[in-house]
């Protein structure tokens, strides 16, 4: 062994270069000077700063003296760092297969003593996508198979060794008193296969886990008198539910129904846990019992707006209820797969539809905090706290605004590399101060006075007048004169545009009072003789959320599930009758590519296989269709024997009839050019996910676009490739883009998850870079182009129907939400104040 020792001198040098270093080895201090600071906690700071300190939120004010060595950061908007109280990400990591599949243990109904952490993938690439969206802290969880889950851990996502990413290893318990248990046990023919089964265990595990606690604690006791005390057998999940027992950790329930919520809370009551509540969609039904309950965290999502039994056409804004009765409510993306860079998104679509500002940022922020036990770590901006830090370009519940960096621990994990700030709007739109007011005895025909008309066929008309006559629009401009008789509606402060159109759509079809869905004829993976107008029915409660979304037409078609799968039809979204709301029958054949239609066991199994049946029948139909061309040339020629099902596809190799092709994968997409080439198809893509990555193919045959889903998550393996400024690239590029909106479930709005409104889109794509103009085209002109029928619909001018709605603001802002929606000139929708929140 060699010795050094260091003499005195060398000593003092090291002790000097240390001394003297010791300020510039120091972390660098963070300054951030904002024009805005929402600190959640301590209402807003106008021009503000914040000093980052070690890690720490270490000053928050107006003035703060800066060192000369610290880094300075401009900030339009500053925000705590997001919190996702309810999320699966990593224990569900990506690809999501089913080698990921690790949230639920379901090989029994009680499972305490497994936890989150140790299915974690700390490399799950969601991380990634989460911290983009703002979001610095989720709760990872089990699912909710079982009664009984096991625990969660607390999560940072930052760049980082897996324990220092850890906030918390046991964050809370988690529970379900709902029917996932009784679905995924009931088929095993094994307890619970009822609710009332479900509790009956909840309840039994605890009261046996206080059977456990009296053993240890005699065994305690004993142990102070009697050296050769026996321990009682230790149990790790009985541990755990010692530890909700005690309050150490609180209790975080999956459940839907006011009853499941009831249940949860007698079961708190009984066992004095701390009880916080996951989903709780329908709270708001008995908000007032409620309302008694502040200890109770009401966590809510997705969705955030639901409808019930009890007023199923109109959807409640279910957090909103909550939060106005004084309960504490976070909101959550139950994320797997992805998604969870939409939290911040719900939390404006509260906002939209009647939420306190206030309410909303807490939602994601302090609540969510509090709801775990970690409020004082994270979930507002207060000296002491944790350092994350959400700096955005504009207003947070903005549809508008961006995520520009985010800071965790006072370190920059994520930052925008381009400009992330949105231009200001080039349309310069009215700000209505009153409501809008319209005469009860509108018939037939009257006047519309418009702030500010968007026809979407040229320059939008400020203080423009509108005439409606007999379901038509009889002209539009300015200055018109009124004729006599005609009563006036005046939106003299409001946008006027055209009514929405979805260009692809399963209102009606998707779920009805049997909870049944005529979306897939999956007999048979090729079935172009189905026409979907038989299976739409105009009472589904999803017309009326589409009226009151502003949607005024949208093209009803089949699903993906079928090479071929049927004849779509455009309708109006009001009527009772769905041939007297027919605007196009047979109006495109769908055909399907790509994984979803996949068969197992039967062709198709693989791509090739697709697109093999897919050419296979296509070259069939059009010899049928020369022989039946023959057979209406020659009188002497045998009889045809009809075949329904090629017959459907003469107009489509005539070129009548328009092909709507589902596909995402760039191969794909390749695969349908080549087959609309060899067939001269006309032919509209749909989903189209890597669309952008071969613009020129898509832009030299003029094929225009349906996108869907832009509000995705990234679960799927197919769709890897998603680009949110994909329609940006693509309309950029000549090729013309329209959007679906999704329709939801049959107990809520599509709205309610992202990306239902077709107004939500719109602006989800003008700020990720497609024009303000072609943006508002997207969801009227352009679609109507795309479904062929711009000479009927899509714009406001002279000879055409009479869909319009009435808005307060830009179309793009988030606050402007439809006020009034006509269709064929009649009211079908008028915004009754706080119509969203009244329980």
């Amino acid at each position: 062994m060699i010795k050094c020792k260091l003499s005195r001198f060398t000593f003092f040098v090291f002790f000097f270069i240390f001394w003297f270093m010791s300020p510039f080895l120091a972390a660098e201090d963070v300054v951030i000077r904002a024009k805005k600071i929402y600190t959640v906690s301590h209402g807003i700071i106008e021009e503000g700063m914040i000093l980052v300190r070690e890690g720490k939120i270490s000053k928050v004010g107006k003035e703060i003296s800066i060192s000369e060595n610290s880094k300075i950061i401009d900030a339009e908007v500053v925000i705590p760092g997001l919190i996702d109280i309810h999320s699966h990400l990593g224990v569900y990591s990506l690809p999501f297969v089913e080698e990921n599949y690790d949230g639920n243990e379901m090989t029994d109904p009680i499972t305490p003593q497994v936890r989150a952490l140790d299915s974690f993938n700390f490399d799950d690439p969601a991380i990634k996508a989460g911290l983009k969206g703002g979001v610095t802290t989720i709760v990872s969880r089990p699912g909710s198979g079982n009664i009984i889950g096991g625990t969660s851990v607390a999560v940072k996502l930052k760049n980082a060794p897996p324990e220092e990413m850890i906030l918390k290893e046991v964050c809370d318990l988690k529970m379900a008193i709902e029917g996932n248990p009784v679905g995924v046990y009931g088929q095993k023919k094994k307890m619970p296969s009822t609710l009332m089964a479900v509790y009956h265990l909840a309840r039994k595990a605890f009261l046996e886990t206080q059977a456990y606690m009296k053993s240890w604690e005699k065994y305690e006791k004993e142990k102070m008198s009697k050296k050769d005390a026996t321990p009682p057998k230790r149990d790790l999940g009985k541990e755990i539910l010692v530890m909700a027992l005690k309050r150490e950790i609180p209790v975080h329930i999956h459940c839907a129904t006011a009853s499941e919520i009831v249940s949860c809370i007698r079961l708190a009551d009984e066992f004095n846990l701390k009880l916080s509540l996951g989903h709780c969609y329908w709270a708001h039904l008995i908000v007032d019992e409620l309302a008694k309950r502040r200890d109770v965290h009401f966590n809510v999502g997705p969705p955030v707006f639901f409808t019930y039994f009890d007023n199923i056409l109109r959807f409640k804004n279910n957090p909103a209820i909550l939060a106005n009765a004084g309960l504490k409510v976070s909101l959550q993306t139950d994320a797997i797969g992805g998604a969870q860079q939409n939290l911040l998104h719900l939390a404006s679509l509260c906002f939209r539809y009647g939420m306190k500002e206030e309410d909303a940022l807490k939602a994601v922020t302090l609540n969510a905090a509090e709801a775990v036990g970690l409020e004082n770590r994270i979930g507002s901006i207060e000296e002491g706290k944790d350092a994350d830090l959400v700096i955005l370009t504009g207003h947070p519940l903005e549809f508008t605004t961006s995520v520009d960096k985010v800071l965790i621990d006072g370190k920059i994990e994520f930052e925008k590399k381009e400009s992330s700030r949105v231009k200001d709007f080039e349309i310069n739109a009215p700000k209505a101060r009153k409501d809008l007011i319209i005469p009860s005895y509108l018939k037939d025909n009257f006047a519309l006075k418009g702030g500010l008309i968007l026809t979407m066929a040229g320059t939008p008309l400020e203080k423009g007048i509108l005439l409606v006559k007999r379901g038509k629009i009889e002209k539009v401009g300015k200055n018109l004169m009124i004729p006599e008789g005609y009563p006036i509606v005046d939106a003299s402060e409001f946008v006027v545009m055209p009514g929405l159109i979805s260009a692809r759509s399963y209102i009606g079809i998707s779920s009805n009072w049997r909870q049944q869905s005529s979306i897939d004829e999956i007999s048979k993976p090729v079935v172009p003789e189905m026409e979907v107008w038989h299976a739409i029915e105009p009472q589904a409660p999803h017309f009326s959320f589409s009226r009151e979304l502003g949607i005024t037409t949208a093209m009803v078609t089949p699903g993906n599930k079928n090479v071929v799968g049927g004849q779509a039809a455009v309708v109006k979204t009001a009527g009772a009758i769905v041939d007297k709301m027919l605007v196009k029958n047979k109006a495109m054949m769908v055909f399907g590519l790509g994984a979803s239609a996949k068969r197992e066991d039967q062709m198709p199994m693989t791509r090739m296989g697709i697109a093999a049946l897919l050419r296979e029948t296509l070259t069939k139909a059009k010899e049928y269709m020369e022989k039946v061309e023959i057979a209406k040339k020659d009188k002497d020629a045998l009889e045809l024997e009809r075949d329904f099902s090629l017959e459907a596809l003469i107009p489509v190799l005539r070129g009548e009839m328009p092909v709507l092709i589902h596909c995402e994968r760039r191969d794909d997409i390749l695969t349908a050019l080549r087959i609309a080439d060899e067939f001269q198809l006309r032919v509209i893509l749909d989903g189209a996910t890597d669309a952008y990555k071969i613009v020129d193919e898509i832009r030299k045959r003029n094929i225009p676009i349906i996108l869907e889903d832009i509000f995705r998550g990234l679960g799927s393996v197919e769709d890897a490739g998603f680009n949110p400024e994909a329609a940006a690239i693509l309309s950029r590029a000549g090729v013309k883009i329209a959007f679906r909106a999704t329709e939801g479930a049959w107990y809520s709005p599509g709205v309610a998850w992202g990306g239902g409104d077709l107004l939500e889109i719109a602006a989800f794509a003008y700020k990720n870079g497609m024009n303000e103009t072609t943006a508002l085209r997207a969801v009227t002109i352009d679609a109507a182009e795309i479904l062929g029928l711009k000479d009927r619909i899509g714009s406001l001018e002279e000879g055409k129907d009479a869909d319009i709605l009435i808005l307060r603001g830009h179309p793009l802002r988030v606050a402007s939400i439809p006020e009034a929606v006509f269709i064929d000139g009649k009211l079908v929708y008028k915004r009754e104040k706080g119509e969203r929140l009244r329980p």
